[in-house]
């Protein structure tokens, strides 16, 4: 058995096959992973402009002045282009956003003045040059990386390529994954089972946590425990995928025969981790470099695996080797002793006592008990080296919503 890292640095070193690109416009670009570096042709502000409502002036003439009564001569808007000079102790009404010429180069908040009347101000005594003025470029200049290749695109990193009128994207092509379940004991839902069978629910879930942006996903189906079916199939899937995630078969039962096919047409990278649930996860790539991923049919075991694998498999697939999930820390509220040597996964809940974070866990452990993922609002993990969990001690927690 080997350990979660060790499983991370064994998929990142086996996935060699390179996606394709393909360009898409800004309107459907969300989540994709971009395929290019984007740089910058404008400076954004594209000119210095005022970052308050208030009055601008030209600090050097103030500052040749000590009168700090100042005539309003003239007001800017955003969007309004202004040409006027102005003289001593005269000064602009100015907007948020309103661009500047050079020589407006201090800007007097509106709630720091003081009326005289409808045409004159008096300044503070106090004034600082160059005081609320967002400088041209001041947030991209041209010429500069503002997103860089391999990036998921968020909303907004849209609205920043709207901003610089960036409206076609190179990304990466669509991962096309197929989905398919082992075992004799699977039928679908909508059919009348036996007391012998049960509804094939891996399938479904899988389906769920891949319908993103970067990928197409397949339903295959469920195959039976038949050792020529089930490599006809993958020999198959093999041509026309970039991705297999197969649930159920990973384990070394006599009729489990999917790690046993995967040695024959391509490679076993590893197969059975230190991990609970999850231990009979298997990895291998086949022989034309299309990786598949063996998971394990109990259901919470296929949801944690995948939710830490699977997720950190498709990372890769675009370059992003780096990708692992992230967690916070977060104080226990349950005692437990748990088994040396393995990493354990508990489902859990977040709840909140005098102000501060705790988490609690699932009453149950049990590796099929998929209610336990529906009441939790993340994972707790508890490390190899731990054998005694204390109240108030603190555990890594990786919510949910990090593996989308």
């Amino acid at each position: 058995m080997i350990t979660t890292e060790k499983a991370f640095n064994l998929i990142k070193k086996n996935i060699n096959k390179n996606l394709k690109i393909s360009k898409v416009t800004l309107k459907n670009s969300l989540g994709r992973f971009l395929a290019e570096d984007i740089k910058s042709n404008i400076n954004i502000p594209p000119q210095n402009n005022s970052a308050v409502d208030g009055f601008a002036i030209n600090y050097s003439q103030k500052k040749n002045n000590s009168n700090l009564n100042y005539k309003i001569i003239s007001e800017i808007n955003a969007g309004d282009v202004f040409k006027k000079k102005i003289e001593k102790n005269q000064c602009v009404k100015v907007s948020t956003g309103s661009h500047l010429p050079y020589y407006l180069d201090t800007v007097i908040m509106l709630e720091d003045i003081k009326y005289i009347n409808n045409n004159f101000i008096e300044l503070p005594k106090i004034l600082s040059t160059k005081k609320n003025v967002r400088k041209k470029g001041e947030d991209i200049k041209k010429g500069k990386i503002i997103i860089a290749k391999k990036s998921i695109l968020r909303s907004q990193e849209i609205g920043l390529l709207a901003s610089i009128n960036k409206l076609e994207i190179k990304v990466f092509k669509k991962i096309k994954v197929a989905i398919i379940s082992n075992g004799n004991e699977l039928v679908n839902p909508g059919i009348n089972k036996k007391n012998n069978q049960i509804y094939d629910s891996n399938r479904f879930m899988l389906m769920s946590l891949l319908k993103i942006p970067c990928i197409n996903v397949t339903d295959c189906g469920i195959l039976k425990d038949d050792y020529d079916k089930i490599k006809e199939k993958i020999l198959k899937l093999k041509n026309k995928y970039d991705l297999i995630v197969m649930s159920g078969g990973a384990s070394v039962g006599h009729k489990d025969y999917v790690v046993k096919i995967i040695k024959k047409i391509g490679k076993l990278v590893f197969s059975s981790l230190a991990i609970k649930p999850g231990r009979p996860m298997s990895f291998g790539i086949l022989d034309n470099e299309v990786p598949i991923l063996i998971l394990p049919g109990n259901p919470v075991a296929s949801f944690v695996t995948f939710n830490l694998f699977g997720n950190f498999l498709i990372n890769c697939m675009h370059g992003l080797i780096s990708k692992q999930p992230n967690f916070f820390l977060v104080k226990s509220n349950f005692n437990m002793i748990k088994k040396l040597g393995r990493e354990e996964f508990l489902r859990g809940k977040l709840i909140r006592k005098n102000n501060e974070l705790f988490v609690i866990k699932y009453s149950t452990e049990g590796a099929g008990i998929l209610s336990s993922v529906v009441w939790s609002d993340g994972l707790i993990k508890l490390n190899s080296d731990v054998n005694k969990i204390k109240i108030n001690d603190y555990l890594q927690f990786y919510p949910y919503d990090i593996f989308k």
